[in-house]
């Protein structure tokens, strides 16, 4: 059974991988807020044990980010040639699961207890259509987990290698507000034998569900309704497999970064640059002071100028 493959390997990184081992460790000291909105809550989570370790590279990291458009396709050429992703330029303690085209790794640099990326084998683009089968296959049968994607120019911490990644399902607020939030939260798109679409209403950013147990038209629905976001690599999408359903939770985006990630006054700056975690509900960062000033008006803007 795939899943427990996966639990084993989580495991075993565990007890022989330094790096991860002391990731991890880092991950327990993180502390988190939440804001109510109403029926459902965004929580806000930050790591200051992973802070203090990587403060001055991931600063500098983030100030040559703010240089740049609002795309991840002019990247420095040097960004292209350091794959992390790519077999030959991985840890040599990094181990994996071969599932088809794909591998499966223990994330070293974790925002979740568990945590993993699903890596195409060949370095190949960051595009979705081409791989929504093993989306669907690696939600089926890894049950505990959420499978999530980034598109290219919205999230992806490697834009120019296909990849997913994989956390326990537990963490993403958006499948439990799919379960439990009152009927007048949603407006039917579509409703066929085989395929239920679904919008949020009054949820801050734009989020749809497609629920169907048929492969097929999972596939043909998702290209249909999101065609220009799919084109522009612009959308962030997370599935997971419940009661004999695939349950595909799609966030189109109108924009990368928040003007706060740009902020030049660091008084008012947050390095917030939101992906799938995020549009689930779960905000992340690295900085104490950032997570301190991060507050409800913050996420409401955030979430109106990305989605």
């Amino acid at each position: 059974m795939l899943q427990q493959r996966v639990y084993n390997l989580f495991d075993s990184e565990i007890e022989d991988w330094q790096l991860a081992r002391d990731k991890y460790a880092d991950l327990q000291k993180s502390v988190s807020k939440r804001f109510c909105f109403g029926d459902f809550h965004i929580d806000v989570t930050c790591n200051p044990a992973r802070m203090r370790s990587t403060m001055a590279a991931i600063k500098q990291r983030l100030d040559t980010m703010r240089t740049l458009p609002n795309s991840l396709n002019c990247l420095p050429s040097e960004d292209r040639d350091k794959c992390f992703l790519c077999t030959d330029l991985r840890p040599k303690e990094q181990r994996y699961i071969e599932v088809g085209n794909f591998q499966i790794l223990v994330n070293p640099y974790p925002i979740f207890p568990k945590h993993f990326t699903i890596a195409h084998k060949q370095h190949t683009p960051q595009v979705i259509v081409p791989y929504f089968d093993d989306f669907l296959y690696f939600a089926k049968n890894i049950t505990d987990f959420a499978i999530f994607y980034n598109g290219a120019n919205c999230g992806a911490s490697a834009p120019f290698h296909a990849h997913f990644q994989a956390a326990e399902k537990r963490y993403f607020n958006v499948i439990t507000d799919y379960k439990n939030l009152p009927p007048s939260y949603f407006e039917t798109v579509e409703s066929t034998r085989t395929v239920d679409v679904k919008i949020f209403k009054n949820y801050l950013r734009q989020a749809f569900c497609i629920s169907t147990s048929d492969e097929t038209a999972a596939k043909a629905t998702f290209r249909q309704m999101f065609e220009a976001h799919i084109e522009a690599n612009m959308l962030n999408v997370i599935c997971c497999f419940e009661e004999g359903q695939y349950r595909i939770f799609v966030f189109p985006r109108k924009k990368f970064r928040p003007t706060q990630f740009f902020e030049e006054d660091e008084t008012k700056r947050l390095a917030i640059s939101p992906a799938s975690v995020e549009m689930s509900g779960h905000f992340v960062t690295i900085f104490k002071e950032h997570f301190d000033r991060i507050n409800k008006d913050e996420i409401l803007d955030i979430y109106r100028q990305i989605s």
